[in-house]
């Protein structure tokens, strides 16, 4: 599940630089397209047993080409024939500083 802003991003660097279209003509073509993403796409969240959202980062904030993401794993629970998985234990202590 990419967001809005990433998945603009990265069409603006790949239409624009490898194909050569106009930022208006990529601003059309996603709002043509949005409809039927909002009526097929976006409504099979409810139903996914595992989402992998990729977003901006909050690390970077002058970083508008999405080149560094930001990621969260939503994972269903009690799902048959599935295991839930944890990256950490209840009540664990993450101290984390980023190297870049």
């Amino acid at each position: 599940d990419i967001s809005d802003e990433i998945k603009f991003a990265w069409k603006i660097q790949r239409d624009m630089m490898e194909r050569g279209h106009s930022l208006e003509s990529i601003q059309a073509s996603i709002e043509a397209r949005k409809p039927d993403f909002d009526a097929y796409i976006a409504p099979q969240r409810a139903q996914a047993d595992v989402v992998l959202q990729v977003l901006p980062t909050k690390l970077v904030p002058e970083d508008k080409e999405g080149k560094i993401l930001r990621t969260r794993l939503i994972q269903k629970e009690n799902v048959k024939n599935f295991e839930t998985t944890y990256l950490f234990d209840e009540g664990s202590t993450i101290n984390w500083i980023p190297c870049g």
